[in-house]
């Protein structure tokens, strides 16, 4: 929190210091120009005692001597006479007698597109440069030729022997315009007077040949010098795409998680554009399955989709939404692609080169606009270096483009791939700044959040403590309810059971003429009752197997004087969910009437109870108890006595399902249950 409100005072004071507020975007500014100047300032720089050859005699094919193609499998034949060597031997014999009698000299680097229209021929897109030098005394030791930019291929002899080519000269052939050569000389070739050196070079298109400046001299003198633009040259940018292609992958990655901040996904495409336009830098052999138009197409329409997503970029990266401006960029971007496909082939390189070094620049220039208007309005680090870096490539991008029209040479290389680890670093420092001011955000939300919770724990545990207090309240008033209610139940059970049979044996007493017989049957009754509703309030009114049991211990009594056999089969019974004292004594009571009618009515000598599980798949489990007896039976109407009304009373009353059947072998009574 206290980092948080450090950093925001920092913030606010650099807001309010004008002269610091001049100062940085000029120090940014000289950055800017320094780090231009000394890109455009790197050249091959061999040490002293090397010899540049300066001027040359300009041979080209006019007559076709030399094959559009040779196909890479002759380079290494040795036996049949079409080998490559041999080809290229002949090749360059041809041409130096087909221009016995032209003094063509120029002077080196030469560009191919400045002398077309002096010589046609060019356009060929194959040249013979010829160069004489005398030496005073025959060099001594391994010497080399080093050729610090040729496009795109070339072959090297020396007094007309061949001592080596760059790559590949089957259609389409080598590049290696960003790939200084370099070409050992044997030891002994090179003598004391004239000696010559030939280049054979070739070019696709014939407007992109050139040859840079030509160097001559001891090996150990040349080395050094070549591994250094070597690395200017080739390295450096292959690091530099790498470096794009892994960070590229990041953002893709961060993108996929964080789908709502789509600069992040712009970010990942523009860096598949700048990656993909860059290629041609580094690629030297073109995949055999592309032609030079088509491979060329896809490099520099790519820069074109580069400053589309580079637009789009700037303004999700600002908060912007132009919506017209982009479907208006979008749409003419279409047709500018469909007339560079659709223009006529001696147009073809030049529409090419011009819109996407065009689209790139005025991208640039435009994204430079916002990035400093913003930087301006925010007076932040991150976005005057992101300005910075966007105006080094809009001067990047303006080299290349001066390149293309004739105003800047061809064997400078092209630059505008330099300027992106600066465009990097500023992009991670913004998202840097970004993920700090989010980090400090959250940590004061965690204090702010801490605090809360602290005092939403206290009030919680208060109010904790008030609802325990009315819990046990509550729950000592719904012990004092339940007691109450089972207090009633026993007392209702007693009076219409008990009692009557106590009301019965008063008026019997009461009267002159007592019926032993009647009075000793009501005690009976009312000592069965009461131990029924013992048994129903003991431990073993939620366990029915435990239940029955005792019901058996009792009623044996009664079966045992009338002479009556009893059959038990109770299997292991389920729970039943809310099987309490009074659904027991009901259960009970229907059993006893049960019991006492077929005693009393049935005549039999043999009474069955059952009972078992069974599983019902559309209502579910049900217990089943039957009681059956091997008696008369009885005749049912519909004027049934009060102990079957009782017992189907009692039935509906505990939710259980009652039915009897009665014939001339006995009577069943069946009660199911639900568990």
């Amino acid at each position: 929190m206290k980092k948080y409100l450090q950093a925001n005072h920092w913030k606010e004071k650099f807001a309010q210091t004008p002269l610091l507020n001049l100062i940085l975007p000029l120090f940014f500014a000289i950055i800017f120009v320094i780090l231009v100047w000394q890109v455009m300032q790197i050249r091959f720089t061999p040490v002293d005692g090397s010899l540049a050859l300066s001027q040359a005699t300009l041979f080209t094919d006019a007559t076709g001597q030399c094959r559009d193609s040779i196909p890479d499998s002759l380079a290494n034949a040795a036996v049949v006479t079409e080998s490559l060597p041999d080809i290229l031997r002949d090749c360059v014999e041809n041409v130096t007698l087909a221009n016995n009698k032209a003094t063509r000299t120029v002077q080196i680097p030469h560009e191919w597109r400045r002398d077309i229209d002096k010589f046609p021929e060019i356009q060929a897109g194959k040249v013979l440069y010829h160069f004489e030098y005398d030496f005073t005394v025959k060099p001594q030791g391994l010497w080399a030729i080093v050729l610090p930019a040729v496009s795109q291929n070339v072959a090297v002899y020396v007094n007309e022997n061949l001592i080596g080519w760059s790559g590949s000269f089957e259609k389409p052939v080598a590049r290696n315009a960003t790939q200084p050569q370099m070409f050992s000389i044997p030891e002994g070739e090179l003598s004391e007077g004239s000696n010559t050196f030939d280049l054979y070079v070739v070019s696709q298109p014939a407007k992109s040949g050139f040859l840079d400046q030509v160097y001559i001299g001891p090996t150990e003198m040349l080395k050094p010098a070549l591994n250094d633009y070597t690395y200017f040259r080739h390295t450096l940018p292959w690091t530099i795409a790498l470096t794009i292609a892994v960070l590229s992958i990041f953002m893709l990655f961060l993108w996929f998680y964080r789908r709502h901040e789509t600069e992040y996904g712009l970010f990942a495409l523009g860096g598949f554009f700048w990656l993909l336009h860059s290629v041609n830098q580094l690629v030297i052999d073109i995949p055999t399955l592309w032609n030079a138009n088509l491979w060329d197409s896809l490099i520099y329409i790519s820069a074109g989709l580069l400053a589309l997503v580079g637009i789009f970029f700037i303004h999700r990266l600002l908060g912007k939404s132009y919506p017209l401006l982009e479907k208006i960029l979008l749409y003419g971007a279409l047709v500018l692609l469909l007339l560079v496909l659709l223009v006529p082939e001696s147009w073809f390189y030049s529409a090419l080169f011009q819109l996407a070094n065009v689209a790139v620049l005025l991208a640039a220039f435009y994204i430079f606009v916002l990035s400093v208007m913003h930087a301006f309005k925010v007076k932040s680090l991150e976005w005057y270096a992101l300005a910075t870096a966007v105006g080094i490539i809009a001067e990047l991008a303006l080299n290349d483009y001066l390149m293309v029209v004739g105003m800047r040479p061809l064997y400078e290389g092209q630059s505008l791939h330099f300027g992106a680890p600066l465009l990097l670093l500023a992009f991670m420092w913004i998202l840097l700044k970004r993920f700090v001011n989010t980090l400090q955000k959250a940590e004061q939300f965690n204090a702010e959040l801490k605090t809360l919770n602290i005092n939403l724990e206290n009030r919680v545990e208060a109010r904790g403590e008030k609802i325990r207090q009315s819990f046990e309240t509550i729950r000592v008033l719904e012990q004092e309810q339940v007691l109450l209610e089972e207090r009633s139940r026993i007392m209702r059970d007693m009076h219409d059971g008990i009692g009557v049979y106590l009301t019965s044996m008063l008026r019997h007493l009461e009267n002159d003429m007592v019926d032993k017989k009647q009075l000793s049957e009501a005690a009976h009754n009312a000592l069965n009752d009461l131990r029924l509703m013992i048994d129903s309030l003991g431990s073993a009114s939620t366990d029915l197997p435990a239940m029955l049991g005792m019901f058996r211990t009792r009623i044996s009594v009664a079966l045992n004087a009338c002479r009556v056999e009893l059959e038990w089969h109770v299997e292991e019974l389920p729970a039943i969910k809310n099987f309490g004292p009074e659904r027991a004594l009901n259960l009970l009571r229907i059993l006893q009437e049960a019991f006492t009618n077929a005693l009393k009515h049935s005549k039999a000598d043999c009474i069955r109870l059952s009972a078992c599980s069974e599983l019902d798949h559309a209502n579910g489990g049900h217990i089943r108890i039957e009681v059956n007896d091997n008696g008369v039976g009885f005749r049912i109407n519909n004027k049934a006595g009060n102990g079957l009304r009782n017992m189907q009373y009692r039935a509906n009353k505990i939710k259980a399902e009652l039915t009897i059947d009665t014939d001339a072998k006995g009577t069943q009574i069946t009660i199911m249950l639900a568990t």
